[in-house]
């Protein structure tokens, strides 16, 4: 009887720890999000849009055609929040939505919110010749 009472704690432990982890967050949120190259679908200025990798270390590495990358540090504020420091703001971001190929972020600098929509970058791509 001991090894039946044994298996069953075991399987009532393993389903606490899965649903505790399903409760706790979005884990696969979590996966979609990191280590993607994601350019920007439709920026402002009409230019290329500022491509953002969040590597799973808690860097994120800016970049676009027109400015020199940066890298900045990255964490999760929440399961759906990430939050980063650009040149001494804080800026933050709700994670809208994400798949493996579309990520979508509502970005707070100050009193401003905007969403940004990205998709994952095909590679090679390659920036565009720019008109100077």
């Amino acid at each position: 009887m001991k090894p039946f009472v044994k298996a069953v704690a075991a399987l009532v432990l393993t389903m606490v720890a899965s649903s505790s982890i399903q409760a706790a967050g979005k884990p696969a949120l979590a996966d979609a999000l990191v280590g993607r190259a994601w350019i920007e679908t439709t920026p402002p200025s009409g230019l290329p849009g500022v491509m953002l990798i969040f590597l799973p270390g808690g860097t994120l590495l800016m970049d676009s055609c027109w400015e020199t990358y940066a890298l900045r540090k990255w964490t999760r504020t929440a399961p759906d929040a990430v939050a980063w420091d650009e040149d001494g703001a804080r800026i933050t971001a709700t994670v809208v939505s994400v798949s493996a190929s579309q990520l979508s972020l509502r970005i707070k600098a100050g009193k401003d919110s905007v969403e940004h929509r990205y998709s994952a970058a095909k590679v090679p791509y390659v920036c565009p010749d720019m008109k100077r």
